[in-house]
């Protein structure tokens, strides 16, 4: 019925009866039915979305039906451990357990299981974009419940078939097996399949011209899964009505559902930052297409003015004829042409001076658009008490070319290991903010989500990541970023062990007051070619030396008597010269060496710099 938190309560009792145990040792419940709790536990953290709780269960059953030697029930843990890693898109995991389930199903020679296992490794090819093989072994699957008189396992491998269809854009075969399924799940009390196929006619409707159809479904899908709690699918919900009111021109209902799903896939995941890239996105493109607008404006009053100047000149020409041709009324034409011409230009004025007000207002509306940005930008970077409490000797320089920034300082604190890092991203200003955001994000999430530790690691995956953000538009998107990247680990005595990667920028430290460096890895954080691994560095420091991470605003900056750029080599200089003292006291130095260099000159580019002294 979809009551999942009823369901867990009472599986959870059955469980504490099984286990008790009697007077001779044995328990209440064999370990076939324990091992049967254990799958039911299972089966509903994976619809509320609590993956580890889900395969934890799933591992408990799996141990009891070794012992048990319970070849069906091995296959079946099998089947749900890979269906857990599915959803947690870990797809090469999801395989292996997926085809060591089916392998055991075709020696017992186990219809159901046979066709299940066909079924499940399909689903698993078709994430993997593998469309000859998914449908190779979808028909497999098709074939044998046919054969066997499957049902619900026939309907749901047809819903499968049209999802095959969707993906390779057969949008009428698509919606034929999509609407053969829901004839079936329609009458179910299911609402996990109920919901998935719902969504699944939502997605397909909106590119066969039937939107009214799409929004019913997608709604409908919604209201049951609220109502049962379950968060993926509500997700994929809102994000379908999302593209769907996008692609008809309601971009106001668009965003709306949009907010929805981002808020849903933070919960989630606990990750905020996609949120923010939604409304920051949201703010870039109020301003921008404000920014059309007025563009606009401006070319029709210039087109005006220029069309009221030109009637003016012909009608000079035909005073000059009249005042020939008819001396007498001459007076009388000039003195009705000079009063008409005055109420034009007076006219004119008038709108130029409406058109100028809505102009600056406009501005005024932008201007504030991209300040709520920045407070949107401020939140994203780490608390400066948060990087004090793990790192109490340290200076942050930031400081942004305008309002928001494409540089970025990022922390994280995970497992007694202190990850910091200086980042630039690709452009600044507007643009340069949403590329960090989505960089940061990736950081974030390679992290947080994936659970990587190694900083030449952590750069690769958030270039995956980084590059599947951006593959999902429509024009190949060349921006990303460069950075420094830093792993302080937790060590005992006075040495301290850290650990480095960078893209294009480098690690600057002084140790026992020598400044040394480690270059970059000469590709960024975005499309290249002949990509290859970022490498991990390793270093142990001793008490007092100092290390520096940096992007390129500050030696790129414009100054001095010359009006040259700052140069690294005199970056360096300055760094090893006043790396002995405190530093808040070298943050002194280098914010008045800077606005000194810099003079009356505009700053070029955003600066931002991170210095930790062991």
């Amino acid at each position: 019925m979809g009551d999942y938190q009823n369901a867990l309560i009472y599986n959870f009792k059955t469980l504490t009866v099984r286990q008790r145990k009697q007077k001779d040792g044995t328990t209440v419940g064999s370990k076939k039915s324990i091992a049967s709790t254990y799958n039911n536990i299972a089966s509903i953290y994976l619809n509320l979305a609590n993956y580890t709780k889900s395969i934890e269960y799933n591992l408990f059953a799996l141990k009891i039906k070794e012992e048990i030697k319970d070849s069906i029930g091995i296959a079946r843990a099998f089947t749900n451990i890979g269906n857990v890693y599915e959803k947690m898109n870990n797809n090469a995991q999801a395989l292996k357990f997926q085809e060591q389930a089916l392998g055991l199903m075709l020696k017992l020679k186990d219809d159901y299981g046979i066709s299940a296992g066909y079924n499940n490794i399909a689903n698993i090819q078709l994430k993997q974009n593998n469309y000859a093989k998914a449908k190779y072994n979808f028909e497999k699957a098709i074939e044998i419940r046919k054969r066997t008189n499957d049902e619900e396992g026939l309907y749901s491998t047809y819903n499968n078939m049209g999802e095959l269809n969707y993906e390779q854009k057969n949008y009428k075969e698509a919606k034929k097996y999509f609407e053969l399924a829901w004839e079936y799940f329609s009458q179910s009390t299911d609402p996990y399949f109920r919901t998935s196929i719902l969504i699944n006619l939502g997605e397909v409707y909106k590119y066969v011209g039937e939107e009214k159809r799409s929004e019913e479904y997608l709604k409908q899908a919604i209201g049951i899964a609220e109502k049962n709690k379950m968060p993926e699918i509500e997700k994929s919900a809102y994000d379908a009505l999302a593209g769907m009111f996008s692609k008809a021109g309601d971009f106001e209902k668009a965003y709306s559902n949009l907010r929805k799903y981002v808020e849903i896939n933070d919960t989630i995941y606990k990750i905020e930052n996609s949120k923010k890239v939604a409304e920051l996105q949201a703010l870039y493109d109020d301003a921008h297409k404000s920014s059309q607008i007025e563009i606009f404006k401006k070319e029709k009053i210039q087109s005006e003015l220029e069309s009221s100047k030109k009637e003016l000149e012909l009608q000079k020409q035909k005073n000059f004829k009249n005042i020939l041709l008819l001396g007498v009324l001459v007076l009388c034409v000039i003195g009705f042409l000079f009063f008409n011409r005055y109420a034009i230009k007076n006219k004119l004025n008038k709108q130029l001076e409406i058109q100028n007000y809505q102009i600056a207002e406009k501005n005024r509306d932008i201007t504030n658009s991209i300040n709520y940005a920045k407070r949107i930008q401020d939140a994203i970077l780490p608390p400066k008490k948060l990087v004090d409490k793990f790192i109490p000797n340290n200076f942050i320089l930031y400081r942004p070319k305008d309002i928001v920034a494409g540089d970025f300082y990022w922390f994280e604190r995970i497992n007694g290991v202190s990850f910091i890092a200086a980042a630039d991203c690709t452009g600044h200003g507007v643009p340069g903010a949403l590329v960090s955001v989505v960089c940061s994000n990736a950081l974030n999430r390679a992290v947080l989500e994936f659970g990587i530790t190694e900083p030449g690691a952590i750069l690769d995956k958030t270039r995956e990541l980084v590059l599947q953000t951006f593959s999902k538009s429509d024009e190949e998107v060349k921006d990303g970023m460069d950075i420094s990247l830093l792993a302080i680990y937790d060590t005992k005595e006075n040495e301290v062990h850290v650990k480095w990667a960078g893209a294009n920028n480098p690690l600057w430290y002084v140790k026992d007051g020598v400044m040394m460096d480690i270059k970059s890895h000469k590709q960024p954080i975005g499309i290249t070619d002949n990509s290859t691994n970022f490498p991990t560095h390793s270093i142990y420091l001793n008490k007092n030396d100092m290390l520096f991470l940096f992007t390129d605003g500050y030696p790129d900056q414009f100054g001095g008597e010359s009006a040259k750029k700052f140069k690294l080599k005199n970056l360096q200089e300055l760094f090893a010269t006043n790396a002995h003292l405190p530093p808040k006291q070298q943050l002194d130095v280098y914010v008045s060496t800077f606005e000194n260099w810099k003079g009356l000159l505009e700053q070029v580019d955003d600066v931002c710099i991170l210095g930790i002294k062991i």
